[in-house]
């Protein structure tokens, strides 16, 4: 490595630390960050790195590593837990915007295969930006974070595919697009055979073997030698070197050394993949932005709201709340860091001419910097658009509640136990995260409110602190544990009375602070009112009775 060369990797390295720690703090995801970096230093700006060229084979590889660690993480479990919406939501999404991509760039000139990478790189999301924000905000297990989820898993396998597709359609000039894709269609699949084979096989060894020497040096040596040989070997096959390192992680996933593996891997690929997007924003001609900045700014309202759009009815054509898909859309609006992986490749590999590639890059970056602030504000926006209002999610109907209980969860034992409660004309405000349910027992003049029970903001707009008794039921473990930790942070003091669905979970969630736990059967919702009531100090003769009309009052064979 030259002296020159070496300054050059300094000054990068340096600029980028400085220009992440800033995004951080502005709460902007760092991908931008380093394309930004790239912008100023390249030699459309500053100049400081003339040749951008220089670092592209290296830089390659954070997309090498970027494949391996999502090979790491892949689950077969996990795709058919979620199958309809990974490969029903997700792969409707993937297939209609490739197709609305594909026509708008045809029509603007593109000859088909440039028209196809492009629209394939635009209808993916980002993966890293959409999974931290709703990490964030607490919204993973909902449904819209889950529908979300489900479509992003869909899109990385379909990265997967325009990996494959790239140097095929950079090199179908020289004979029928046809012939390219079943030579590369045979090549995939012998290189698959070999790769799954080693990573049965050889791998296990390996690792067991490297496992023994009780070195941390050679568990990490090994795994970057057997990442770049699968690269390298996809290579020699003529495709993607990322596509092998996805298939080996996808191996290791399902190893017992696979965390040690990720755990390891993480510096390189976290540090190769910002060189990567700095190599990317190197090659933004900056002129663009000066002379077109209307025109681009129009189109990355039109990427975000087009792309929203059609996310938004498809969910909704497939059976889901009007909420959930509009919610759903604009989190996945923006282009993600695969599409921006793909377009470098494709202006490496002469699909792209620089400036078509640099247009869309700029217009890609645009959508992911105003990302996060869409998807902190998608469930308000979501309610604008319906025309919800806002005092639904953010205010209880009854300002100034005192000695009321709390109900978190709507369904059926929620409206047991406040029929109970108006009935001893005890009062009571319930929290429930379906805006359908909400929305339902609002029209019927009920106190409810929409939000998530481990919300503090929603439990404190609650007078959780003047709360007598507090109800929760939940559709997961994970959620009643957040809800639970989060109420005695706030009140160290309220009995807390939680219905659960597996008797196993009893003990955790009273060490969490559940004051009683009731497993979910067909009489838990009596079972729970008499402990509510009689917690609230209601006799014991009335409760009886009250039972006893309830039960008289329900349709013969329930």
């Amino acid at each position: 490595m030259s002296e020159a060369l070496f300054q050059q990797y300094v000054i990068i390295l340096s600029v980028s630390l400085v220009v992440t720690l800033l995004f951080r703090r502005l709460r902007l995801t760092t991908i931008v960050a380093y394309m930004a970096v790239g912008a100023v230093l390249g030699p459309h700006a500053l100049g400081l790195v003339a040749v951008p060229a220089q670092f592209s084979f290296v830089a390659e590889f954070g997309v090498v590593f970027l494949l391996f660690a999502l090979g790491l993480e892949f689950s077969l479990k996990r795709m058919l837990a979620m199958r309809f919406a990974v490969f029903g939501v997700g792969g409707f999404q993937v297939l209609v915007c490739t197709a609305v991509f594909a026509e708008a760039v045809y029509l603007w000139g593109s000859d088909m295969a440039t028209a196809v990478m492009i629209a394939g790189a635009l209808a993916l999301s980002s993966t890293a930006i959409v999974s931290r924000e709703l990490f964030n905000n607490r919204q993973l297990h909902s449904t819209h974070g889950q529908l979300s989820i489900g479509v992003l898993l869909f899109q990385d396998l379909a990265a997967v595919v325009f990996l494959i597709l790239v140097p095929v359609l950079g090199s179908a000039g020289e004979n029928s697009l046809w012939s390219e894709l079943l030579g590369a269609g045979l090549n995939t699949l012998l290189l698959l055979a070999i790769l799954l084979a080693a990573g049965k096989w050889v791998l296990p060894l390996v690792y067991n073997e490297v496992a023994k020497s009780k070195s941390e040096e050679i568990f990490v040596l090994t795994t970057l030698v057997i990442v770049l040989l699968a690269s390298w070997l996809t290579h020699s096959f003529h495709l993607s070197m990322p596509l092998g390192a996805f298939v080996i992680g996808m191996m290791l996933g399902e190893s017992s050394c696979r965390y040690q593996v990720e755990s390891d891997i993480r510096p390189f690929k976290d540090i190769l993949l910002g060189l990567f997007f700095v190599t990317i924003g190197m090659n933004l001609e900056l002129g663009l932005l000066a002379d077109y900045w209307l025109r681009i700014l129009a189109f990355t309202v039109a990427l975000i709201v087009i792309k929203a759009g059609v996310v938004a009815l498809l969910v909704r054509l497939l059976g889901y709340t009007a909420r959930d898909a509009l919610v759903v859309g604009i989190n996945l609006a923006q282009a993600g860091e695969f599409g921006l992986a793909l377009l470098a490749l494709a202006l490496v590999n002469g699909i792209l001419p620089s400036e078509q590639a640099s247009f869309l890059m700029i217009i890609a970056t645009l959508s992911m910097a105003v990302s996060p602030f869409l998807i902190r504000h998608a469930s308000a926006l979501g309610r604008r658009l319906l025309k919800a209002a806002d005092d639904d999610v953010q205010r209880p109907v009854v300002r100034h509640l005192h000695d009321h209980v709390i109900i978190g969860g709507f369904g059926r034992l929620g409206t047991t136990v406040a029929g109970f409660l108006d009935r001893n004309g005890i009062p009571w405000i319930a929290i429930d995260a379906d805006i359908d349910v909400v929305e339902k027992h609002r029209r019927r003049g009920r106190n409810i409110v929409y939000g998530n029970s481990n919300n503090v903001e929603i439990l404190s707009r609650c007078h959780l602190d003047s709360a007598r008794l507090m109800v929760l039921t939940f559709k997961s473990l994970a959620e009643g544990k957040a809800a639970i930790e989060r109420i005695r942070q706030r009140n160290a003091h309220i009995p807390i009375v939680v219905r659960c669905q597996d008797h196993q979970n009893y003990e955790e969630l009273i060490s969490l602070g559940a004051s009683h736990v009731f497993p979910e059967v067909l009489e838990s919702s009596l079972l729970i009112s008499r402990q509510v009531l009689g917690l609230l100090k209601v006799e014991q003769v009335a409760i009886d009775t009250q039972v006893s009309d309830f039960l008289e009052s329900l349709p013969a064979g329930k």
